[in-house]
């Protein structure tokens, strides 16, 4: 019986290792479009409840897209990791306070801003690693590290007030890691994935005094709301 159980395990390594190679080609380009429930953390900000009740049925509302260049880095037996960079775009469109004096140096404190538009122009360095499932299924996990290059902030309602406020910005923002599913059908590749890790940097420009954060000597937090992306891809 142990004879029988180890020669079936010995199989089973074999053809993992040495299984049909990963289907892609050498290169993928890649588009992807995400959705992201709201962060709707506002901590102990006097008007909290009121843009609450404002937005109670608004759950979704963080929108991204995202262009992708990926070369095969390694592929071995039913694995194909691959590397590559991008840019990405984002907005969020849950109604908050935001502290403006971080655009204007020495602005007024007698002037509250809200907002309900926040953009982020980001350049990610993505590494996506593919397990074969079958002849056009594969599962798949990524980690992404997302480099803030570009922020503006407006607010929808309100055509003066100093909008848009507009900040050039490098630094990192947020790593992440997802795990989808995909398909292939002839060289394009459709995948449907969910992030399940976030670690990113703390946004001072809405977390702050005004909503009376708590974490004033914290840099990193680990928050991650619900994220799915639906991706498009074509390999050659």
């Amino acid at each position: 019986m142990k004879k029988i159980l180890l020669i079936t395990g010995l199989i089973l390594v074999s053809k993992l290792l040495h299984g049909q190679s990963i289907i892609f080609g050498d290169w993928i380009v890649r588009t992807k479009f995400g959705i992201e429930k709201h962060d709707k953390r506002l901590f102990d900000y006097a008007l909290k409840e009121q843009l609450l009740a404002e937005q109670y049925d608004k759950q979704w509302g963080t929108y991204q897209i995202e262009l992708l260049l990926q070369r095969m880095i390694m592929a071995s037996g039913i694995i194909g990791v691959y590397g590559g960079f991008g840019l990405n775009y984002e907005v969020a469109s849950f109604r908050r306070p935001f502290d403006h004096k971080y655009f204007i140096e020495g602005g007024s404190d007698d002037i509250l801003l809200l907002q309900d538009r926040y953009h982020k122009v980001k350049a990610p360095i993505n590494i996506n690693s593919f397990f074969r499932m079958s002849e056009r299924l594969s599962v798949s996990a990524e980690i992404e590290l997302n480099w803030l290059i570009q922020r503006s902030i407006i607010d929808s309602r309100v055509s003066n007030a100093g909008f848009p406020y507009t900040e050039a910005r490098f630094e990192l923002d947020d790593i992440q890691l997802r795990l989808g599913v995909n398909y292939r059908l002839g060289k394009l590749i459709v995948g449907l994935h969910s992030r399940v890790v976030n670690f990113q940097k703390i946004d001072r420009i809405i977390f702050n005094r005004i909503v009376k954060d708590p974490r004033t000597d914290q840099i990193w937090e680990w928050d991650n709301p619900l994220r799915f992306d639906l991706t498009v891809g074509y390999t050659w």
